[in-house]
């Protein structure tokens, strides 16, 4: 049976420039159209937002305002990384049914959602994937949340049905769907009838892929550590094909999500995995949120070096076998396991009535197995359809948990939520929406579970490249700095860390480029005219094929994130910058405190002062030694300005003494550091400052990057 039509937009125009040809999915909040943009004649998804006729005039413009926002987030975001879904537009139209319609334009994307993938697997008896397939195809998801989580955003229902295995120009590949979406959603709860009846907060995720702060706010708040945890439950039901959190109702998953005695693992799904990937997994979905990594990019690098020594140890020991290591067909991997994918498997599964092609954000259900019971759907807040358990039913695979999960609550008082009628009867199948009304805060956690380590593993030294900065406690700020730069306050960062040598070159940025998960940088941003790009656009250093070793220019702080991610790793942010460039000593620059020389630094200079090549524009990365900071890092003043991972405000220093800080990067400024060739000396001392529109990438705006030491 096809779609219904409950706005009767199909044949209609919205926004006087989409043409609606026909519904493709429907969900509890949302119905996903194929449309067509008359503009540019080509094929778009719009998906209308239901169920909001209740609203005051009042709450509806909040709301519009709120989905503009999302919708400009979801085009920054998209346009830093090629693994999120790109968003194209977002208005608000009265429909041909006489409804207020809010709608949010995407990209069409022909392919399917990695729920249907895997449920089709299923139907064959092929569900489970090799590990190193599993890790490979989900790698580009876990670097396009890297760019979000580096922008201060994290998505908060990361789950297989919002991630998309798009055939884009004969390559399979993995995005990331419903990033605005999902918060504006969220925060559609707190508009509803329900927030009013409830008198509480109210919880909107998919229950299925929760993790423990989502089910209860005494485990802390939600954050990129929330999508950490999720894309770990996803791995597991990737390589294993079977869902990592085991229970048949709301109060059994909580308890899964929530008991430290039962965590999910590979191993415990039926997945052979060596020790060192069982740890990154098992840190990946601790129960307390500090305790995992503090996003996906810091997951996936510790997994993918997992996976790479295991390898190397499982070849080492078969080389001296006299055989060929296991999977040694396997190398590149990265290039060729969505081809490994049987497309067959990847079809518009579960849609009936639609186009050959699915949509960003379309929800149909998988197609089950014939003679399979019939799942009823389990609805979030979001308007997002999971398919669930029949009643008293568990996943396939699944020991008989409801009696151990029992008692493994009354031993530990794991049960602090009340589950509404509405979530019960989303469990017993009547398709409700899955709220939760909580208690009042619990008494401390229970205790973590410990291993029996007798001292702590020796940390690897950085890479070359790379330089370590150790953690520790300095005093951030100068007294007699600029008023952004005062008062000086004292800050502790708790985890050492590594950070490039050097600027990010050229020659690297473009690998990135042409590995399709870096955008080419170029002068822009909110401010910069068509005469702006014509006049000083050559002044970008990958406009020279001679500045290959030149620090990369012309990027915004997105872009910067974005490689960070390719990379393996994340920007820096402002406090870990500081550190690195002055030590703990209070020095102004980073050699010292006298004023920089040509050896020290690449700086606009005034006449007289010149430095021959070094005064004329910026330099190879590197070629000023004597300008080392106390860690090693070269260039930390000069050559080229640096994006750090911080959004901008002015009076943070005021706040006093800090612990790891971090400006969530939501406004429209970021922040720049360490001076630049075309600007003055005095830019180059390690506290400035520069406010820079994050969206904005000039003839000197660069970056490095930097990992978290475990």
């Amino acid at each position: 049976m096809a779609p219904s039509d409950p706005f009767g937009w199909v044949g209609a125009t919205i926004g006087g420039k989409y043409r609606l040809d026909a519904v493709v999915g429907e969900g509890g909040f949302g119905v996903v159209y194929r449309g067509h943009h008359l503009g540019f004649d080509e094929p778009v998804a719009v998906k209308c937002l239901k169920q909001l006729g209740s609203l005051a005039p009042a709450e509806r413009e909040s709301f519009q305002r709120m989905l503009l926002n999302e919708g400009r987030l979801l085009h920054r975001l998209s346009r830093a990384s090629a693994g999120i879904v790109q968003a194209l537009d977002t208005g608000a139209a009265v429909s041909p049914s006489g409804e207020w319609t809010p709608y949010l334009v995407l990209e069409w994307l022909d392919g399917a959602p990695l729920d249907h993938d895997i449920a089709a697997r299923r139907a064959r008896g092929e569900a489970a994937r090799p590990l190193a397939e599993a890790v490979a195809l989900l790698a580009p998801a876990a670097h396009a949340l890297e760019v979000a989580h580096a922008q201060g955003v994290a998505h908060r229902d990361i789950k297989p049905a919002n991630l998309f295995l798009a055939d884009i120009g004969g390559r399979r590949t993995l995005k990331v769907l419903d990033f605005g979406i999902a918060k504006v959603l969220s925060e559609l709860s707190s508009m509803t009838q329900a927030m009013a009846e409830t008198g509480s907060a109210l919880r909107a995720f998919t229950v299925h892929y929760g993790a423990p702060e989502q089910f209860h706010h005494r485990f802390g708040a939600t954050g990129p550590w929330t999508d950490v945890f999720a894309l770990a439950l996803v791995l597991i039901e990737v390589a294993s094909g079977n869902r990592a959190l085991l229970g048949s109702d709301v109060t059994q998953l909580y308890i899964a999500a929530t008991d430290p005695a039962f965590r999910p693992s590979l191993r415990g799904a039926g997945v052979s995995a060596p020790d060192a990937v069982e740890a990154v997994v098992r840190r990946a979905l601790a129960v307390e949120p500090r305790e995992r990594y503090r996003t996906t990019g810091e997951l996936w690098g510790a997994l993918e070096a997992a996976m790479a020594s295991a390898a190397a140890s499982a070849g080492a020991v078969a080389l001296a076998a006299g055989s060929p290591p296991a999977g040694a067909a396997a190398s590149g991997l990265g290039d060729t396991a969505y081809a490994a994918t049987d497309a067959a498997a990847l079809g518009p599964a579960g849609v009936t009535g639609a186009s050959p092609g699915l949509v960003a954000g379309a929800l149909p259900a998988p197609a089950a197995p014939a003679g399979a019971p019939t799942a009823p759907p389990l609805t979030t807040t979001r308007g997002l359809t999971a398919s669930a358990p029949p009643p008293g039913e568990l996943p396939p695979g699944s020991p008989p948990a409801a009696p151990a999960a029992a008692g493994a609550a009354r031993r530990r008082g794991l049960l602090p939520a009340v589950v509404t009628a509405a979530a019960l009867a989303a469990a017993a199948g009547a398709g409700a929406v899955a709220f939760f009304q909580l208690r009042a805060p619990d008494p401390a956690l229970p205790a973590r579970a410990r291993g029996g380590l007798t001292a702590p593993p020796v940390k690897a030294p950085p890479p070359p490249d790379m330089v370590r900065v150790p953690a520790g406690r300095f005093t951030m700020g100068n007294a007699k700095g600029g008023k952004s730069e005062r008062p000086p306050h004292e800050v502790t960062l708790t985890r050492a860390f590594d950070l490039d040598r050097t600027e990010v070159t050229v020659a690297a940025y473009q690998r990135c480029v042409e590995a399709g998960r870096c955008t080419p940088s170029g002068l822009h941003g909110p401010r910069a005219t068509d005469a702006d790009v014509e006049q000083r656009g050559a002044l970008c250093t990958a406009a020279d094929p001679a500045k290959s070793r030149h620090p990369i220019s012309c990027v915004d702080q997105a872009q910067a994130a974005a490689y960070c991610a390719f990379a393996g790793k994340r920007l820096p942010t402002e406090a870990e910058w500081e550190l690195a460039a002055r030590g703990a000593d209070g020095r102004e620059y980073p050699w010292g405190n006298e004023p920089p020389g040509c050896a020290h630094a690449i700086v606009s200079r005034p006449p007289g002062q010149g430095c021959g090549a070094r005064g004329k524009g910026t330099q190879e990365v590197g070629s000023v030694k004597a300008g080392a900071s106390p860690s090693g890092a070269l260039d930390m003043a000069g050559n080229v300005w640096e994006w750090v991972a911080d959004g901008w405000d002015p009076g943070v220093y005021a706040k006093g003494a800090q612990t790891d800080p971090r400006v969530p990067a939501t406004g429209s400024k970021g922040v720049l550091r360490g001076g630049s060739w075309d600007f003055s000396a005095s830019t180059a001392k390690s506290t400035f400052r520069l406010a820079y529109d994050r969206e904005a990438g000039d003839v000197s705006t660069g970056f490095r990057c930097a990992r978290t030491v475990d």
